[in-house]
């Protein structure tokens, strides 16, 4: 079976996988690589997925942080009586008394 043929067999046999990217990106590690690589899944190590998850966790909390604090700007507005056509931004800190 070729390794492509074999990424698309997994992807079929389990439902997690289907997800599964065709490349990983290994972000740069210090003193160890100094430049991102990107490699097909098929020639990755489990090394290179470790260092892979290491890139892809970074950029889900960035996404998380993000998500949390626009949630929160939300709720703080719509709590000040803020209404949709107002800027959330100035009527949460209006009625927190910050300038």
């Amino acid at each position: 079976m070729t390794s492509s043929a074999a990424l698309t067999e997994i992807r079929k046999r389990h439902y997690a996988l289907e997800a599964l990217p065709d490349t990983i990106v290994i972000p740069v590690l210090g003193e160890i690589r100094r430049e991102q690589v990107v490699k097909p899944i098929e020639d990755a190590t489990l090394d290179d997925i470790a260092f892979a998850l290491l890139g892809v966790e970074a950029e889900f909390s960035a996404v998380g942080d993000r998500l949390h604090a626009l949630r929160k700007l939300y709720g703080l507005a719509r709590q000040a009586g803020a209404r949709g056509s107002e800027c959330a931004l100035d009527v949460a800190t209006r009625d927190a008394g910050v300038r």
